[in-house]
């Protein structure tokens, strides 16, 4: 007679659970290492032509550590863009939520990705340089990148729909991604000082633009733009 295998008891599943999850945590925490190496590289040399061995040199780990949690240097840009962009709408989501009307919160949206997130960072050459670089060559994973942000997007636009504010002729995804694609190469176009115009296009004529674009019509937008003025000013005349 074969001998039964005796069944798993628990604390063999405790133990291995909790192995597990420190083996995750333990990854996790050793690839942050690197992407914060690789942040600090782009904003100390300005330059997007790192090294996987400057990267390890900064983060203070080996080489067999870094190749042990990402393949290639490809990897690591890929994981630095995603952190970078789900950090900021991280930030966003409660800012918005906060905003009471559709029309205000795409406002802020757009007013805050335009001046904050590439506002004489350093970083911000490189990180357009591997946007670009990543677009052609991890495609599919880079667009997935973006995916929070641009959800940021979808979902405000969708809240003005469904308050008959935007317009909704057009599907909600397809306004998203014209909006993004906007955004993005206004972004793209200025970190690399490609400039169409003697007189760059601003935040105000942005917001303008977009929410023209999206049904809110001229006098919303000059009136979103207005009282948002008035606000600043209000808070700088308090302090």
């Amino acid at each position: 007679m074969t001998e039964a295998t005796p069944a798993t008891a628990q604390w063999h599943e405790r133990t291995v659970e909790r192995s597990l999850k420190n083996a995750r945590e333990r990854a996790i925490s050793r690839g942050d290492k690197f992407i914060a190496a690789a942040g600090e590289l782009l904003r100390t040399t300005g330059k997007s032509d790192f090294t996987v061995q400057e990267v390890v040199d900064r983060s203070g780990m080996s080489l067999r550590s870094f190749y042990h949690h990402f393949a290639t240097k490809d990897d690591l840009l890929l994981a630095l863009i995603e952190e970078s962009v789900r950090r900021y709408s991280a930030k966003m989501r409660p800012e918005l939520e906060a905003i009471d009307g559709p029309v205000e919160k795409l406002q802020h949206l757009l007013t805050n990705g335009f001046r904050d997130r590439y506002s004489d960072d350093p970083a911000s050459r490189g990180l357009v340089l591997f946007h670009w670089h990543l677009a052609e060559s991890r495609n599919a994973e880079f667009v997935a990148t973006l995916a929070p942000q641009v959800q940021l997007i979808t979902d405000v636009l969708k809240e003005g729909v469904e308050a008959g504010v935007f317009r909704s002729d057009l599907p909600i995804q397809v306004q998203a991604s014209l909006v993004s694609h906007t955004l993005l190469s206004l972004l793209d176009m200025r970190v690399l000082n490609v400039e169409l115009i003697d007189q760059p296009v601003t935040a105000d004529q942005l917001v303008e633009w977009c929410l023209t674009a999206v049904g809110a019509g001229n006098s919303a937008a000059t009136t979103s733009a207005s009282t948002s003025k008035a606000s600043r000013r209000k808070t700088t005349s308090s302090r």
